[in-house]
């Protein structure tokens, strides 16, 4: 069978969620189906810039399609548009425009897409947000499965996603919540579903002593991992941190990452840079607690592969996938304002007990439900129900 997946950005140096499970997914699949994935040249999604030369490549085994954007994102200028258009009465055209002022403006993309249809058995969209996806489920809705990566924020209630979440033939979700929050605001009358996730490999053994010589990291530490802007919640935890400081005992923030924001100039507020995939899961190892400050999340990679190296996690309470991870693992807290940050993290930083055990259950949790085997699997199964459904249109 001959998948095409479609996606705002890929490669093994792009962050994002979506985008490290279309890779992730892009590799294993590719054992049972012949494994396209059509993307653009960004790598970076602040701008789009084109990074990666346009055309066909291959990454470990897997054909690549890269197609120039037109465009690059002027932050600014979207913003104050963003900011009109959610406040305001509208028409279609006028989200229209703030689709493309989001980008990647890749009309190429979606073009060949439409004109390369019959070459592909079916297409699979990742992240309902994107320019690709609406253009492209509008082409080839009939023959889809969506993975949306959906949570509530603003965009999400535009009248034009409706049309994005009626056209897939399929809809896969990361998590309970995430199926929930959909179905409460979108019919999906006709539509098959299926909530997976991603799987995580459990590491082997890690360079915990060279790392620590590596960064210096000669005071206990709590982790941030992932972009590192105010809308990922990192803003609010940098002030967080700095009251918590005043008051309590020796600790330091470390952040690794994407940098998409000014850090403050604090003496324990540390950042290390973009690293490694075995350097970031090391730091992960040797942190007392990982911190997901995030509101907004769909699954959380960063909570996975923590509780893969048995570290808790502290996450903030507004994301109900994050909440929904802590109580069905007990492998985490959680807090909502300040108050509750500081008292949840001080408990968790006077009991090395506590973290034993949590980070103990956070690893159980994440074999029993996210083992890549079973994952690949109903991957497989729920490919195969929505292409019979296909065949008897």
């Amino acid at each position: 069978m001959k998948l095409a997946f479609v996606i705002q950005r890929y490669g093994a140096s792009v962050t994002g969620g979506a985008e490290a499970l279309c890779y992730q997914l892009a590799k294993r699949l590719s054992s049972w189906y012949k494994v396209t994935v059509i993307t653009t040249c960004a790598q970076d999604y602040t701008t789009w810039k084109n990074h990666f030369p346009a055309g066909e490549s291959t990454l470990e085994g897997t054909r690549i399609l890269r197609f120039s954007t037109e465009k690059e994102r002027d932050m600014a200028a979207f913003n104050r548009y963003s900011e009109w258009l959610f406040k305001n009465p509208h028409k279609k055209q006028d989200e229209r425009h703030w689709l493309e002022l989001q980008g990647p403006y890749a009309p190429s993309l979606t073009e060949y897409v439409k004109s390369h249809s019959d070459e592909f058995d079916l297409f699979i969209f990742f992240t309902y947000l994107y320019y690709p996806t609406y253009w492209g489920l509008k082409e080839v809705g009939d023959k889809s499965i969506l993975l949306p990566t959906a949570h509530q924020e603003p965009p999400i209630f535009l009248d034009m996603y409706r049309e994005v979440f009626s056209s897939p033939v399929g809809i896969i979700f990361n998590t309970h919540p995430e199926d929930e929050f959909v179905r409460k605001n979108f019919p999906l009358k006709g539509i098959l579903s299926s909530t997976i996730g991603i799987g995580i490999e459990i590491p082997g053994k890690l360079p915990t002593k060279q790392f620590i010589r590596k960064y210096k990291l000669t005071s206990p530490y709590i982790l941030c991992v992932g972009r590192i802007e105010p809308g990922k919640g990192c803003r609010e935890l940098c002030h967080y941190f700095a009251d918590y400081k005043e008051v309590e005992d020796e600790v330091e923030l470390v952040f690794i990452g994407t940098l998409l924001m000014k850090l403050p100039q604090h003496p324990s507020i540390r950042y290390l840079g973009y690293l490694s995939e075995e350097e970031k899961l090391t730091a992960m190892k040797e942190a007392e607690v990982v911190v997901i400050p995030s509101p907004l999340e769909s699954l959380s990679l960063s909570l996975l592969e923590a509780f893969s190296v048995r570290t808790p996690v502290l996450v903030d309470e507004r994301s109900e996938v994050l909440k929904e991870h802590c109580l069905r693992s007990n492998g985490g807290l959680y807090y909502r304002g300040y108050e509750e940050f500081h008292y949840s993290l001080k408990l968790l930083l006077s009991s090395s007990k506590l973290r034993r055990l949590m980070g103990d259950n956070g690893f159980a949790y994440v074999k029993e439900n996210y083992d890549w085997r079973e994952i690949v699997r109903r991957y497989r199964e729920f490919i195969s129900l929505v292409f019979q459904q296909v065949q008897k249109r």
